[in-house]
């Protein structure tokens, strides 16, 4: 009801704002924008390419970008960490670019995007997207995934003894295994090792996070065993004190990631992206308002995903009321905006454009869109998003 009350006050004003046309303005806002892998949009299949894209995006009014490059088990950089945890032969077949720039080519994608965004005011952010998830759409097949088959006890399992996944389409690594920890750790430390120019890591609804049923595999059970006096784990996976105790492995993550980019450089921004809360904590084990009450984040782009008015004040105000109650200045709140997936608009121009103005009503550090591709291929959504953010 308190949302529908909100809309009515501010309709009215939505239809003064568009006669108006530029008063809501982000000056000084975090406009970004999420750059998916190279098979979901083509940025950065070339540096013509990359040039007008980015030019695209700077009359938009975007001026950060979080670029994709931890999915499907590869990488946006040559990665020897990927290497030496993998039955790949190369680095090349871990490099998510292989099939985009041609053999032989100096051509670094990551490092030229970093370059010219630069030059373009913009920054960029190291986006983990795939985190602590093993594959999408079916269950892997240890014997044939370029990491399981190399370290089939990596892989995460449910109280129904298969690979523990999510909805039945993410399925993971076994996010509470040392060994997995450091992997991702690693990576994190060789991308900024790799690209120290780069602004800042961001996680997101896998970085740090698990199915709620997982922790059923070997390592799990006996560690949970050792701490709790050579009890099993509950069959029940949300059993209180078991729930608990998961929670505060992937918790114990979030700060080791943190304190690793900090330690690296201290300007670089920690960035969270994870689902709304509670359910990312009921569905994914991830107790973001705890990272907030750590100090661990320093922006956070909760992902209010949702195609209608309605939804997305109710969806924007309770992340809102969430993080700062956990103690989030209003300026590193920064929500994610669905525009579309891979084949699908979602979103059309009038909510859009009410959602933007929304935003800026309330005073939001700004806002994050998902994906580029909507962007710079639908010149209508552009738009739109030129009239409310430049």
């Amino acid at each position: 009801m308190k949302y529908l009350m909100i809309l009515s006050l501010i309709l009215p004003l939505l239809s003064i704002q568009q006669r108006k046309g530029t008063d809501a303005k982000n000056s000084g806002k975090i406009n970004g924008v999420w750059i998916a892998a190279p098979q979901h949009n083509t940025l950065l299949h070339s540096p013509e390419a990359t040039r007008k894209q980015l030019s695209i995006l700077k009359s938009q009014g975007v001026n950060t970008l979080f670029l994709c490059v931890w999915a499907d088990n590869q990488t946006a950089f040559k990665s020897k960490v990927l290497l030496q945890n993998s039955n790949y032969r190369t680095v090349g077949e871990g490099w998510m670019f292989d099939s985009y720039v041609p053999e032989g080519s100096p051509h670094d994608p990551v490092a030229f995007l970093i370059r010219q965004a630069h030059a373009e005011g913009m920054k960029v952010i190291f986006w983990f997207e795939y985190g602590f998830m093993a594959q999408w759409g079916k269950e892997p097949d240890p014997g044939s995934h370029p990491i399981l088959a190399a370290k089939p006890h990596w892989a995460g399992k449910g109280n129904d003894g298969k690979t523990t996944n999510y909805n039945g389409s993410d399925y993971y690594f076994n996010a509470y295994h040392p060994e997995v920890q450091q992997f991702l750790l690693d990576l994190i430390a060789e991308s900024l090792e790799l690209y120290p120019e780069v602004d800042g890591i961001q996680g997101d609804d896998r970085l740090p996070a698990s199915p709620a049923n997982s922790g059923y595999d070997p390592f799990t059970v006996g560690l949970y065993q050792k701490n709790f006096g050579g009890s099993a784990p509950p069959a029940d996976f949300r059993d209180p004190e078991w729930f608990k105790w998961r929670i505060g492995l992937l918790n114990d993550f979030a700060a080791r990631l943190h304190r690793l980019v900090k330690e690296k450089n201290k300007s670089y921004l920690m960035a969270f992206s994870p689902n709304p809360y509670p359910w990312c904590l009921e569905n994914l084990m991830q107790d973001w308002p705890s990272w907030v009450r750590s100090g661990y984040v320093d922006q956070l782009n909760v992902q209010c995903y949702r195609t209608n008015m309605n939804s997305y004040v109710a969806t924007v105000t309770n992340a809102f009321e969430t993080a700062t109650a956990a103690g989030l200045e209003k300026s590193r709140f920064v929500p994610g905006i669905i525009l579309g997936i891979a084949s699908k608009r979602m979103v059309n121009n009038e909510t859009l454009d009410s959602i933007l103005y929304f935003n800026a009503l309330q005073g939001y550090g700004g806002q994050s869109l998902f994906y580029v591709k909507w962007l710079t291929e639908d010149s209508t959504l552009g738009k739109t998003v030129r009239k409310r953010q430049r």
